[in-house]
């Protein structure tokens, strides 16, 4: 395929579109199904069926595609596998409320309509997802694609639950769970988001059954659970309460007596010290409840969608919501005097984080994995460097989860997921889990079966996926050749819910850890700091950003210049960055065209000697040096810092310093022999250049690849370039510097004396020694022409200096620039000086803002410090010009 002719403006809207159906057509991103010699395989975390991708999803996807096409270009046989997660929990809320809005109670639907309506949800965002991958440009293999509710995930999720329960690590039991009474589903600790609320702190008199004056005081902010308690608990080292142990005290509102009990889970410092025991409606207080088998086992007090029930409750309060029968137990509690004071305090409240009802603690009978069992070949791999996880800073924050493991709850109450293989006689009761539905009781023989009514949590199926992906329970050759995977890229905020969870069950069903490397991105923020999030109406869809700037801008805005593993802004300004970045790219390409006619030989190293012109040299060791850096960048996991040594060597060295000292030559000003090398040499820097950029921005790279004379069908295909290959002369690096600092100085001397751009002052230069005289002298003309300057004049040491001169000085030499007497002076100097000083200012405060230094990349900071030593610079050489001290 050839692209058409560039036109002078960049519009990436066609160019991309065309390429994303060139490279789906030519399968460019297919791997091979029997692979040879090195293998890279990416496991694409199946995106969540409850909506559309966000910006975030976009830069998990951005640095994947980065590792995806860098280890293609390199040889090495690719795969990254894509996929889609059903999302049960999740999928159903959102169906859930979009009933709402059409007058319908999901809940009032027979389960069968249920699953309709989910289906055709997914369906729907399933399209728009896929839409929004291809037209990010990412190289994922769609022959691979899959979804965790298909067949093979069925099989899968049903012969991991039979094999855990079969092995004693997944069983049935009745503990406190976190229900969402919204859902009437119990949810597990992951998927609980705390804050700071405001609640009465109600401190409550529990008189004393014998009729003894005064009583026991218990603060609580739950009144509305008095109903179910069954004690009265205080610590028993706490001196205030001691002869209160062993006495009964009477519930307020119930005449019910319950006795005080010593117990060390009690916090003497909250409250009075005194602690109301709730056992089905608190954690703490059914671990009390445990340690004193003694005490009344209570009904449940609260239904499954949070309304007062059961005998223990009195009738007036039967039927009311919990937050209804906060207000009326309390003022109950008032008018009967059992309220001694309150206080207005801030506590931390769970809320669902799907539903955003308050979490009630409920002892609910529940299916349960024993993933602490499951955990120590995990925490030995990542100790052992078996799994490396980037940042290593994230290393703590993963062992201290993994020490505090609480059993896993995977049963929701819900339609949507993966049934439960688990089965019930009717006649003798046994229970039984089996991959397929078994016909009869095989301990009496009898054939009426009830499947368990609950669905599996999705994290139970996502925590398979990759090996589920490459067709396990088969033995596929897929699974055979590329697993285990080689690096997994996702946020940091399911490191415990998906992340960790992925390693045991690689260690327990494949016996291998299912990658080798976890990559951690950081979270998007707007250009106020705040989190991105569709609520506050910051975080785009990344179509629209898209279809406004391109997929390639978005990319690079996405990896530069905000660190990738670090919390960092997203917004116009980084846009316009990349897309102003990617236009330098594109008009460098189009100056280079007329210079390499049609017919023009393919890009191949340049015959550069000892006798070639010092440019050419120079700006084939940059590039050398250059993709030594973006090769160990990419290899630590370094993508900022990666892209930014391509920014600055496109930006920097090959557009603002070599082709405006090769102009001449490549025009043929030289000679025909120059021109030749000089073609040549910036063919090759723009060849490899392409190359090297393109896993970050692949649709201009490959656009303007294809302008250029080339060999092969496309470069998503072609090779990576090696920087062992290139040539490397750090003796040329040296000698441009001292040339260009030369280039660089004359031109500030002329900014600020004003001189007119026509006009070309005389100077003079003082090399600092024989070797910088001798670079000079050789490069003479080069200075003249780029500086625009008249005569230029190499002083000898003994020499006297010009008098009156607007000077500089740098470690090459001393510059003079001889002012002619067109150059304006006075107050134009002035203006200049307040204009240095204003942007030093400014300059300065931005390096002393603590949150620039934590955010930038190092490259980006050392730049800002070098510009503040340069506007320095520049201020003391004005004072020289007016005879002033600096």
């Amino acid at each position: 395929m050839t692209a058409p002719t560039l036109p002078s403006r960049f519009d990436p809207a066609e160019i991309e579109a065309r390429w994303q159906r060139h490279w789906e057509a030519q399968r460019c991103f297919q791997a091979p199904e029997r692979p040879q010699g090195p293998r890279f395989v990416l496991p694409h975390p199946p995106p969540n069926v409850t909506g559309v991708l966000t910006l975030g999803h976009m830069l998990g996807d951005t640095v994947r595609d980065t590792l995806a096409r860098w280890h293609r270009m390199r040889g090495e046989a690719t795969l990254w596998f894509p996929g889609l997660d059903h999302a049960g929990l999740a999928t159903q809320v959102e169906v859930r409320r979009r009933l709402q809005k059409q007058g319908i109670r999901l809940e009032d639907l027979p389960r069968e309509q249920v699953l309709a309506h989910v289906e055709a949800w997914k369906r729907e965002h399933e399209a728009r997802i896929l839409e929004q991958i291809r037209a990010g440009g990412f190289s994922v293999d769609w022959s691979r694609y899959r979804y965790t509710m298909d067949d093979g995930a069925v099989r899968a999720t049903r012969k991991v639950f039979v094999e855990l329960y079969e092995r004693g690590l997944i069983y049935r039991g009745e503990r406190i769970v976190n229900w969402d009474p919204r859902l009437r589903t119990a949810v597990s600790d992951l998927e609980v988001e705390h804050a700071e609320e405001p609640a009465d702190l109600l401190y409550v008199r529990y008189p004393w059954a014998d009729g003894a004056p005064g009583g026991l005081l218990v603060a609580t902010v739950r009144p509305e659970t008095v109903f179910g308690d069954v004690a009265v608990a205080v610590h028993p080292e706490d001196p205030r309460h001691r002869e209160a142990l062993g006495r009964q005290v009477l519930v307020p509102l119930t005449g019910r007596s319950v006795p005080v009990i010593a117990d060390p889970g009690v916090d003497r410092e909250f409250g009075n010290g005194a602690l109301k025991v709730t056992p089905r409606h608190d954690p703490l207080d059914f671990e009390i409840a445990r340690r004193h088998p003694e005490l009344a086992q209570p009904p449940s007090i609260l239904s499954d969608d949070g309304h007062l029930e059961g005998d223990w409750v009195p009738s007036p309060y039967r039927g009311l919501d919990r937050d209804e029968a906060r207000v009326t137990v309390s003022e109950a509690l008032r008018a009967g005097g059992f309220v001694d004071r309150t206080e207005r305090i801030v506590h931390s409240v769970g809320r669902s984080e799907r539903s955003k009802a308050v979490i009630e603690p409920r002892l609910s009978r529940q299916w349960f994995v024993k993933v602490r069992e499951l955990a120590p070949p995990v925490v030995a791999a990542v100790r052992a460097g078996t799994i490396r996880i980037h940042p290593p800073r994230w290393d703590l924050t993963f062992f201290r989860w993994m020490e505090a493991l609480q059993d896993w709850c995977i049963s929701r109450q819900v339609a949507w997921g993966h049934a439960i293989p688990v089965y019930y006689c009717a006649a003798c009761a046994h229970e039984m889990a089996a991959e397929s539905p078994p016909v009869g009781c095989p301990k009496c023989g009898a054939s009426r079966l009830t499947q368990d009514p609950d669905v599996l949590d999705t994290w139970f199926t996502s925590w398979l996926w990759p090996f589920l992906a490459l067709g396990w329970p088969e033995e596929t050759s897929d699974l055979a050749h590329y697993y285990p995977t080689s690096v997994l890229v996702t946020g940091r905020d399911i490191m415990f819910f998906w992340v960790a969870r992925m390693m045991m069950a690689g260690f327990a069903f494949r016996g291998a850890a299912p990658f080798s490397d976890v990559y951690f991105t950081g979270m998007l923020r707007d250009e106020q700091g705040r989190r991105m999030s569709k609520h506050l109406g910051n975080s785009p869809d990344p179509l629209d950003v898209v279809r406004n700037r391109g997929a390639d801008a978005m990319r690079f805005a996405l990896l530069f210049p905000n660190p990738v593993d670090q919390d960092g802004p997203f917004g116009e300004g980084t846009l316009d960055g990349a897309r102003n970045f990617l236009t330098k790219l594109w008009n460098l390409v189009r100056f280079a065209l007329p210079y390499l006619p049609e017919g023009s030989s393919p890009a191949a190293p340049p015959p550069l000697t000892t006798g070639s012109s010092l440019e050419d040299r120079w700006v084939v060791s940059a590039l050398g040096r250059t993709l030594e850096q973006v090769d160990a960048s990419l290899s630590a996991f370094e993508f900022t810092k990666a892209a930014g040594a391509l920014y600055e060597f496109l930006w920097h060295d090959l557009a603002d310093r070599y082709v405006e000292v090769a102009k001449e030559a490549l025009s043929g000003q030289r000679g025909e022999a120059a021109s030749r090398e000089a073609r040549a040499t910036l063919l090759f820097v723009l060849d490899q250049l392409l190359r090297a950029l393109h896993p970050m921005v692949p649709h201009v790279t490959e656009e303007l690849w294809h302008a250029l004379p080339h060999e092969g069908e496309t470069l998503a295909l072609a090779a990576w370039p090696r920087a062992s290959e290139v040539r490397r002369d750090p003796e040329a690096e040296v000698a441009f510097e001292v040339v260009w600092d030369a280039i660089r100085t004359f031109r500030n001397l002329r900014a600020e004396s004003k001189v007119p751009a026509g006009e070309r002052p005389d100077a003079a230069v003082l090399p600092t020694g024989a070797e910088e005289r001798g670079l000079l002298e050789r490069e003479l003309a080069t200075v003249r022409r780029l500086a625009r300057l008249g005569e230029l004049c190499l002083l000898g040491s003994a020499a006297e200096r010009p008098p009156s001169p607007t000077r500089s000085v740098t470690a090459h030499g001393e510059f003079f620039l001889l002012r002619p007497a067109t150059v304006e002076s006075g107050e134009a100097v002035e203006r200049e000086r307040e204009r240095l000083t204003a942007l030093l200012e400014r300059t300065r405060a931005r390096l002393a803002d603590p949150g620039f230094r934590a955010r930038a990349p190092p490259e980006v900071v050392a730049e800002t410090e070098a510009k503040v030593r340069d506007l320095e610079d520049r201020l003391r050489r004005l004072a020289d010009t007016v005879g002033e001290a600096p």
